[in-house]
């Protein structure tokens, strides 16, 4: 090969390398900011630390006590739909 094709081969896999690059970047930021955990209420509203909440909430990692039937979206695409009037949900981050 001539050293214009190995020179133009160069560049493509170094632009191709920086593109792969950024795009880590940004899926590697995507996972770091994702709460763990987000809460809803299955019917309406619900109370969350004796505060009433009628949307979706984001919890990070700590204990907390919840009045209503929720749903729990777990990070990975899990989902537990608790119907117990009064639980408690401990957040803790694991390897």
């Amino acid at each position: 090969m001539s050293k214009k094709w190995i020179r133009i081969l160069f560049y493509v896999m170094t632009l191709l390398s920086v593109l792969m690059l950024l795009f880590t970047y940004e899926y590697v930021s995507k996972v770091k900011n994702a709460p763990l955990v987000t809460i809803e209420g299955l019917r309406g509203s619900y109370v969350l630390n004796g505060i009433l909440h009628s949307q979706e909430a984001q919890l990070d990692v700590g204990k907390y006590v919840v009045f209503g039937e929720s749903i729990l979206r777990l990070y990975g695409n899990r989902v537990k739909v608790v119907k117990i009037p009064r639980f408690e949900v401990e957040v803790i981050w694991e390897k």
